[in-house]
């Protein structure tokens, strides 16, 4: 496996320490090397409208792992809907190597994107699943997911109604959403009994809520 950067190319301090989050050595030298495809690829597909590095290693990576305590080992397989550019799905994967995680998503240029990151990473455990959420079915997935997660998207009560088809049971809900969101839309989804949502440190607006989910499907 090479991920193409040395960990001597961004020294012994944390790549994300000046947001409270320790990344080193292969960590570090894989996001290094996703934030080189990220600036490549962006060039051609629009995977996101942030051009700096601190505010892609911010808002994008940093933020990510801000959920990796809210996931137990049991909490995987991951579904990230709508993965896009592979946050927060692919750098939670990063950050926590045992999880394994479906990045669903659509686009198929998008998905070609995470594809090219997965296996230049080396990234075990990570499948791309380029298909819309309706369309999929249970045997897309090798094992259930048992955590949704969703970023940035709209109409998560009939998103995760969707997700019903897909997993049997209880399921893990983590959403990177908005103060203004969560109060006014999400905090009243019916069948999902949440956790206090956690405040993003560097964000007044940002949150990373989670939940637990019953299936709502009557049959």
């Amino acid at each position: 496996m090479s991920v193409g950067i040395s960990s001597e190319a961004h020294g012994p301090e944390s790549l994300l320490g000046p947001w409270g989050i320790d990344c080193k050595g292969l960590m570090a030298d894989r996001v290094e090397a996703y934030l080189g495809l990220l600036e490549q690829w962006n060039r051609k597909v629009n995977l996101t409208g942030l051009r700096g590095r601190d505010d892609i290693l911010r808002d994008l990576f940093a933020e990510s792992f801000l959920a990796s305590p809210l996931l137990a080992e049991q909490d995987g397989p991951l579904l990230d809907v709508g993965s896009g550019a592979g946050f927060p799905g692919m750098a939670l994967k990063i950050y926590r190597p045992d999880l394994d995680v479906y990045l669903l998503e659509p686009r198929r240029r998008r998905a070609s994107f995470l594809e090219t990151v997965r296996r230049r990473l080396g990234l075990e455990g990570a499948a791309v699943i380029c298909k819309r959420l309706e369309e999929c079915r249970p045997g897309d997935f090798g094992l259930a997911p048992r955590t949704v997660t969703l970023r940035g998207l709209g109409a998560v009560g009939a998103r995760l109604a969707r997700c019903d088809r897909l997993i049997q049971g209880k399921v893990k809900v983590v959403l990177f959403t908005t103060s203004r969101i969560w109060n006014v839309e999400l905090r009243q989804l019916p069948g999902v009994d949440w956790a206090v949502p956690i405040q993003v440190p560097w964000s007044r607006e940002r949150l990373v809520a989670s939940g637990i989910r019953e299936n709502q499907c009557s049959t």
